[in-house]
Parts: structure tokens; C-alpha cells; sequence
């Protein structure tokens, strides 16, 4: 038995290697996103040394890409609102002129924070280089994991919108539009879930040093003792005071350059949810029985678990902030020294001051947003059979 576990460990020590090589570092880990996103017109930016560098050729890409994307939507409320009105329902005419509405201020707010998604991609990039190997071996896994499965549901939609929308713009123009939201997203929770395994390590440092001051203490000559561990004990506490500072005000910064995408990005979600839900309900009256899943109730699903994802990711890493103030203070009841206690009342000040929040224009991400879109959808949903109440009559 001790050898099956054995073996068990070198295999999993050898493949978190293998991993690691891949993605041993956050560059190597954010590429597949960031190369999504500047595909996308996001992020015009070249590697050069291991860091992201604001490029002008790519930005050409991106104004280029913006245009186009600007003139399809332009030409696609035409189209709905003027040429096809005859073929449409008014939910379909509403469903389609929302989306085309938010989906150009997501790309253009894109581009105009582009500079200071790159600034701060650099910054998680320096904050995360505490992690060790193994820890970026698991949240390489998750986040590819997470990555790969949403952008394989997404590219399988591919063929029904060629299908479906064969002779109309408007369909690939909505699918272009959430494809960037799914894209702007993943990269929002990516560099969160990032700084989530920074505070985390932030956590288990404190704890370490609460044991030192446990475990390791003498009965006797206590005070001789303090004098001569007092030096790595504060070394290590100003350590992750001037960490803890450096990723508080990444959050704030993150906070700042990406608010307005994530709440329309949130915004167009619920929309489309709503509406989707509103067509299968469509298909299950005109039926008269449970239909198999459709497509609309299919992507239904999978945005409401992408949101869930998300707003999970976000309160962790929230959670993870705020123990970091109740860690400082169980540090306090085991200390003696006045330099460890002032050390100590400083890092809990730099806490309190800080914050632990992220915050979108006007609203908090965390567990109540979710409240708050269900409320809403549910709202939204029950006007809209009001609708399908008033047809089938």
C-alpha cells in the first residue's frame, strides 16, 4: 500500500513538472486569453522579455477590427428594425436591438481601456512570481479546463448560426458580440483567480508565522528569545505588508479599468438568458409537451453557469482578502514585542483602509449579485409571457 502511494505521488510530482513547463509562468498562462482577446480588437499588445508591450501594429488590427464590427452591428439594426420587421416578433426585434446596442459599447470601452488592461496584466504578472510551480500547476489546470470547455460550446454554435441566419448579418454579428463577452470574461476571472492564489498565499504565510510564534516560543527567557527571532519575524511581516499593498492596489486597478465591460458584459447576459428561456418556453406552448433541450435553453444554461462561475471566482477571491484582516489580528494575541505589535497594527490599518472588494459601476460582485439577476430575469421573463399570453389568444 505504501508503494502504490508512493508511486501515486512521483507520478503526480512528475506530470504538476511536465505542467509547469507549459505554464510555469503568468505570461505563459494568460497567452491563450490574451491571444483571444486580441484577436478580438482587445488587447493590441506584443511579448517582448517576458512582458506585454502596447503595440502599433496590433492597435491598427484593433481600429480595423472595431470598424467592422461597428459597421456589421449598424447594418444589422437596419436590417431588423427596417427589412425583416415583417419576418420578426416584437420579443425577437427587442432581443436582437438590445443586444446590438450593448454588444458596440462592450467593444468600444474595450478599446478605449486598452492601455491600462495591458498596464495591469504587467502588474498581476510581477505580483504573482511568489507563487511556486506547484500552485501555478493547479490554476493553470482549472483555468484551461474552464477556458477550453466554454470556447468549445461556443465554436459548436458556429454551424447553427450558419444554418440558421444563412441570409442575415445579424446572426453572426450577435454571435461575434458574445463570443467577446465569453472572451473579455474569461480574462476578467483568469487575472482575478490569479490574485486569489496571491492572497491565498498571503493567508498561509500568516499562518505560518502565527505557528512560529506558537510552537517554537520557550517558556523560559522569553524576552532573549523575541530579541533574536524578532528581526526575521519583522522582515517577514513587512514582506507581506508591502505585498498585500501592491496587490490591493491591483484590485482597485482592475476595479477601474474593467467596471463598465463587466457590468455590460453582465447586462447582455441577462438579456440574452431572459429571452432565451422566453424562446423555449415558445417552443414548449406551441409543442404542448417537454421538448428536448433546444438551443436557445442550451446557451441559457451555459451562461447562467458562466456567471456563476464567475461571481464564485470573484467572492473567493474576496473571501480570501478579508481573512487576511482576521489572520493579523490572531497574530496579536500570541506577540510581545512592541515592534511585532506595531508591525502588526499596521498591516491590520492597511487592511481596513484598503478594502476588499470588486466593484463594478454602482454594484459589488459578490453572492448577492446573483440574488439580484435572478430577481431580475425572473421579472423580465414573466412581462415577456405576458406576450406569448396575448398571441396564443
Amino acid at each position: 500500500m505504501y508503494n502504490r502511494s508512493t508511486k501515486f505521488e512521483r507520478k503526480s510530482v512528475k506530470k504538476c513538472k511536465s505542467w509547469s513547463s507549459y505554464f510555469g509562468s503568468y505570461i505563459s498562462l494568460i497567452s491563450p486569453t490574451a491571444s483571444i482577446n486580441r484577436f478580438m480588437g482587445f488587447l493590441p499588445y506584443k511579448l517582448e522579455s517576458s512582458k506585454l508591450v502596447y503595440s502599433k501594429s496590433y492597435s491598427v488590427f484593433s481600429t480595423v477590427s472595431i470598424i467592422i464590427y461597428l459597421s456589421c452591428a449598424a447594418l444589422a439594426l437596419y436590417e431588423i428594425n427596417f427589412v425583416s420587421e415583417n419576418f420578426l416578433t416584437v420579443t425577437s426585434k427587442l432581443h436582437f436591438n438590445l443586444i446590438l446596442c450593448c454588444g458596440p459599447m462592450i467593444f468600444i470601452m474595450n478599446y478605449v481601456k486598452s492601455r491600462s488592461m495591458i498596464r495591469v496584466m504587467n502588474r498581476v504578472s510581477n505580483v504573482s512570481r511568489i507563487l511556486s510551480s506547484e500552485i501555478f500547476c493547479g490554476v493553470a489546470t482549472r483555468i484551461l479546463i474552464k477556458d477550453t470547455l466554454f470556447l468549445i460550446l461556443l465554436v459548436s454554435y458556429i454551424p447553427h448560426i450558419i444554418y440558421l441566419y444563412r441570409n442575415n448579418i445579424f446572426g453572426y454579428t450577435c454571435w461575434y458580440s458574445f463570443f467577446g463577452v465569453i472572451a473579455l470574461i474569461s480574462l476578467y476571472t483568469n487575472n482575478v483567480y490569479v490574485l486569489n492564489a496571491c492572497f491565498k498565499y498571503i493567508n498561509d504565510s500568516l499562518v505560518k508565522v502565527k505557528e512560529i510564534l506558537v510552537n517554537d516560543e520557550p517558556h523560559l527567557l522569553r524576552r532573549v528569545y523575541h530579541m533574536q527571532k524578532n528581526p526575521i519575524l519583522l522582515t517577514k511581516l513587512r514582506t507581506l505588508k508591502k505585498q498585500h499593498l501592491e496587490m490591493s492596489e491591483l484590485v482597485q486597478l482592475l476595479n477601474s479599468t474593467c467596471s463598465m465591460q463587466i457590468e455590460a458584459s453582465f447586462t447582455i447576459m441577462v438579456i440574452d438568458i431572459t429571452f432565451n428561456m422566453y424562446n423555449h418556453l415558445i417552443l414548449f406552448n406551441e409543442v404542448g409537451k417537454m421538448r428536448s433541450l433546444s438551443f436557445a435553453l442550451i446557451f441559457a444554461i451555459l451562461y447562467i453557469v458562466h456567471v456563476i462561475m464567475t461571481v464564485s471566482i470573484v467572492e473567493t477571491t474576496r473571501s480570501q482578502m478579508t481573512r487576511i484582516g482576521s489572520s493579523v489580528h490572531r497574530i496579536l494575541v500570541y506577540t510581545f514585542d512592541e515592534q511585532v505589535t506595531t508591525e502588526l497594527e499596521l498591516f491590520s490599518l492597511q487592511v481596513l483602509q484598503k478594502g476588499n472588494a470588486f466593484v463594478m459601476k454602482g454594484l459589488i460582485i459578490d453572492a448577492t449579485l446573483l440574488t439580484k439577476m435572478a430577481c431580475g430575469i425572473t421579472t423580465f421573463l414573466l412581462i415577456l409571457v405576458q406576450f406569448l399570453l396575448v398571441e396564443s389568444c
